[in-house]
């Protein structure tokens, strides 16, 4: 199959599923992110402490042909991570923060529910782009978009669980908690590796367009 072909499947999948898209979504919370990083000797940086930033998300969310319980959504979303640490050879204070735009595609599978509160696990997988970032190494200030480990797409697979409640027909709130980790970030062509690590918690709104 060619790269045309697929790019024709992939239009025709995103069209039917905005047809039948049922609700639009927003989504906001706090992420608390890490840097997971070993350079080539294996080494790791275990002094790097996690930092919390807010994050935003807005798509839609459709149902999967006839199983009922199975829900699919696209978003795009304001992402920032970061990471805070110190150096014992440079006897100093080392500091992340990166903001990406991020698109995702998830689904979700409702386990149960208790009442009108549906209980679901979710997974999500998300491609980044480095929309601004700086390292922050002894009052020196540089611009991650100088940096091979940054200036890339950042993979990450995220899963976890959440509940939704159904306010009217039109309206329902949920909360939900991600657990997400990057494939490898880094530049080098030898064994040195970077991952970020996330925990999100987050708070959103459905609202039903299927009418």
């Amino acid at each position: 199959m060619n790269i045309k072909k697929i790019a024709q499947l992939l239009l025709l999948f995103i069209i039917s599923s905005v047809a039948s898209a049922q609700q639009l979504y927003l989504e906001t919370g706090k992420t608390s992110s890490s840097f997971d990083y070993q350079n080539s000797q294996g080494d790791k940086l275990d002094n790097l402490q996690a930092t919390t930033h807010n994050f935003m998300t807005l798509g839609y969310r459709f149902n999967i042909a006839t199983i009922e319980k199975l829900k699919g959504a696209f978003g795009v979303g304001y992402m920032s991570h970061g990471a805070i640490g110190s150096d014992n050879a440079l006897n100093g204070i080392m500091e992340w923060n990166a903001n990406y735009l991020e698109f995702n595609a998830s689904l979700d599978y409702s386990l149960f529910s208790i009442k009108k509160t549906i209980f679901y696990i979710k997974g999500v997988f998300s491609t980044g782009f480095l929309v601004q970032g700086t390292q922050n190494l002894n009052n020196e200030i540089i611009n991650l978009k100088n940096v091979d480990d940054f200036n890339k797409a950042m993979i990450s697979f995220k899963s976890g669980a959440g509940f939704l409640h159904p306010v009217s027909k039109e309206l329902s709130v949920y909360v939900q908690y991600l657990f997400g980790k990057s494939l490898n970030q880094s530049g080098s062509t030898d064994y040195e590796s970077l991952r970020i690590k996330s925990h999100n918690i987050s708070f959103g709104v459905l609202i039903d367009i299927s009418k």
